[in-house]
């Protein structure tokens, strides 16, 4: 257990941003096997704008022109996506396999509300205290008012602050805590005094050789500390001073500034690895008051193109935030720099006017290549964020068979056009990405070795599983995880685990079992974790039971706090293997007031008998038909004397919008021993609901201290 504990954490810690790739197992190839190549189809996604800059839908192939170095290509497949939602990533394989019909397994039929992908990388190397500030409130609002019930977000850090906490979410709480995590990072120059050298002075004297600016600084120094030479005396040294003092800040600031630009760039394209696991289009606002990327002294541009490149792989959408706010010039600040050489040269005001230009450099050269957009010189961060989802709400995905070299290569000039409408303007990547394949003269590969890959143990497969960072799903595996707090135990997670029965196939129905290797972990942000380990075995059944899913528990003991459990599967008999992971808060309930446990679901059919709450399994998905009724139960604590007086109200929300509400019930004492934990149950209908992803709000209220307490509970209707 020590060591299965410190694998663990190398798996888990290691930065959040860095996704684990699932180890592959192919079948190995034969000497003189020849495998074919197929050339895959390109996807482009592209938007379309009209003149007032809203999104165009409704476009069909025959209306995009597909061109490729100057001239006209054939489109294989265009379709209209309507970003996060479920249909998306059957649409992509859909169009990737050159239009075969994905299976009822790969989509949540009928769910159209979105739920989008958004990441926001927080440059907080880059941010003053004050764009850090007001990011940080922006950010909080976003979440609090315009975040949809069915989206995914992620808060990223480039000094990486946030730790275990910039994982991609639709915890609320979880997504707060990374915000609070948020502290000053910026490191600049520690000079007090009044002639300050910025990270763009920096470079052009280092890199560019500015002799009239390094002259500048020079005079500036010398007015600064009034290294004037006494009367007859030799000027020159009092000079040379000033020159080495200018040139040991730039040699330092100039080194400083190469660092943190990489720094920056090699986390977000690790951000854009990690991320390449998940369908469909993913949008990240990159927030930053810019850096320096130039090609004399460091490798930040090419590093900068490396990120462009791989986000046209992936399907990240850039739009960058200047977090400063409104274009100011620094030079009427009357404290600093504010020496005149007197003679009119302006250098001040020129340097400052290139500056900005060259800060805000990258911010433009990330959004044009990714296809999104560099908000610049804008006071209001949430308003920004609200045009880039607007704009990127929907998108058409087109696909294409490249036939030369060059566009196999993605080498080629793509630009994309609506057949009779100039008026329309279309926005797309600079770069594409295509498939990379094996080249040869009839278009095929000659295996030369028979050597078999290595197979992975099945220990350190398992654990490798645990600490993805995205959940594998070769077993169809779900997860329900909530807190109630025992007399004898105290507060314990109680785990429903579910892994669906149709996945295995049993050839011998009298004899044959698959054995299921189970571990688990809770791990909080401060490196606790408590773990578990089971063996499930899995019997044939009837075909009556085909449907019926497997399902089973485990229960943890933990203190209060703000846990992610992780749960990771290993079929023995083929290695297959499945992975899930929930958020979960634990509050302390010692201090006082009226508390409750979480909300514990399940689904009854409407054509099912009423049953008692304990004859319906724990729904360890939240997906419900529409047909079903949502049955809840939870516990309430330090409820008062007996008998208690509290009343209880539920509602289904969705954005923010009510759409359907019980009326307050008592929460009944009659039949209750104890009443330090009184249980409750109750059903919502869903047939007035749409499709969609919703939020459950349950209230319970002691009217005696007048003391409320509320619980949460996401989930998708279908």
């Amino acid at each position: 257990m020590r060591s299965f504990l410190l694998v663990l954490a190398a798996c888990v810690f290691a930065p959040a941003i860095i996704a684990q790739r699932p180890a592959s197992t192919p079948e190995p190839i034969k000497p003189g096997d020849i495998v074919t190549i197929n050339t895959e189809l390109v996807q482009t996604d592209v938007t379309v704008f009209d003149k007032s800059g809203r999104p165009v839908e409704g476009l069909s192939l025959g209306d995009f022109v597909l061109s490729l170095d100057g001239k006209p290509h054939a489109i294989s497949f265009a379709e209209s996506i309507r970003a996060g939602s479920s249909q998306e990533a059957a649409q992509l394989k859909s169009i990737a396999s050159a239009g075969a019909k994905p299976t009822n397994e790969e989509k949540l039929a009928g769910v159209t509300r979105d739920g989008r992908v958004v990441i926001f990388f927080v440059d907080d190397v880059h941010l003053s205290n004050a764009s850090l500030t007001r990011t940080r409130t922006a950010l909080a609002e976003f979440i609090e008012k315009r975040m949809h019930d069915g989206d995914q977000v992620a808060v990223v850090s480039t000094s990486g602050q946030i730790g275990f906490l910039q994982q991609l979410t639709n915890n609320e709480v979880v997504i707060h805590r990374a915000l609070e995590r948020l502290n000053y990072k910026r490191n600049p120059e520690t000079y007090a005094g009044r002639t300050v050298i910025t990270d763009y002075q920096a470079n052009q004297v280092a890199n560019h050789n500015d002799r009239e600016l390094f002259n500048y600084l020079v005079s500036s120094t010398l007015n600064e500390y009034q290294l004037v030479p006494s009367k007859g005396g030799d000027p020159r040294g009092l000079a040379q001073l000033a020159v080495n003092n200018v040139r040991n800040r730039v040699r330092q600031i100039e080194a400083n500034s190469r660092t943190t630009a990489n720094d920056t760039l090699g986390v977000l394209l690790s951000l854009m690895r990690s991320s390449a696991p998940l369908p469909g289009r993913k949008l990240l606002f990159f927030v930053s008051d810019g850096f320096i990327t130039d090609t004399r002294g460091s490798n930040s541009l090419s590093m900068l193109k490396q990120v462009t490149a791989e986000a046209s792989r992936v399907g990240m959408v850039v739009y960058t935030m200047e977090a400063s706010g409104i274009y100011y010039d620094p030079a009427v600040d009357a404290s600093r720099n504010d020496f005149s050489d007197g003679i009119g040269s302006g250098v001040s005001a020129r340097n400052w006017s290139a500056e900005s230009a060259g800060m805000r450099e990258p911010l433009r050269i990330l959004a044009d290549d990714t296809g999104g957009r560099a908000l610049l010189n804008s006071n209001s961060i949430p308003r920004s964020i609200e045009e880039a989802l607007d704009e990127t709400s929907a998108y058409y995905l087109l696909a294409w068979r490249p036939d030369a070299d060059e566009q196999r290569a993605g080498k080629s000039q793509l630009t994309v056009s609506i057949k009779n409408h100039p008026e329309l303007r279309v926005r797309l990547r600079r770069n594409y990405y295509a498939p990379a394949t094996a080249k040869s003269e009839n278009n095929s590969v000659t295996a030369e070795t028979n050597s078999p890959p290595k197979q992975p143990e099945p220990e350190a497969e398992l654990l490798s599983t645990l600490g993805t960072l995205y959940p594998q799903k070769t077993l169809p595996a779900s997860l329900s995880v909530g807190y109630v707090n025992n007399a004898d135990k105290g507060l314990t997670l109680k785990l429903s685990m579910q892994v669906e029965r149709w996945a295995f196939t049993f050839a011998d129905l009298a004899a044959e079992k698959k054995e299921i290797d189970v571990i688990g972990a809770a791990i909080d942000d401060r490196g606790v974790i408590s773990t578990f380990k089971q063996l499930l075995t899995v019997t044939p059944t009837g075909p009556e039971k085909f449907g019926v899913p497997v399902q089973w528990n485990q229960e943890l003991r933990v203190p209060p706090g703000l846990y992610q459990v992780r749960v990771a599967l290993r079929e023995r008999n083929t290695g297959r293997t499945g992975g899930m992971q929930q958020w979960i808060e634990v509050p302390d309930l010692s201090s006082g007031g009226l508390q409750m446990s979480s909300l514990f679901t399940a689904e009854r059919r409407v054509s099912a008998d009423d049953a008692p709450p304990s004859s319906l399994l724990v729904n360890t998905s939240q997906r419900f038909a529409r047909s079903s009724a949502l049955r809840y139960q939870t516990y309430l604590y330090n409820a008062g004397v007996a008998p208690a007086d509290v009343e209880i109200t539920a509602r289904i929300v969705q954005d923010g919008e009510t759409m359907f509400a019980m009326p307050a019930a008592q929460v009944p004492t009659d039949t209750v021993k104890d009443h330090a934990s009184l249980p409750y149950w109750a059903e919502l209908p869903l047939a007035g609901l749409r499709s969609g992803f919703y939020q459950l709000q349950v209230t319970a209220t002691d009217k005696r201290s007048k003391s409320r307490v509320m619980q949460r509970l996401h989930f998708a209707v279908y």
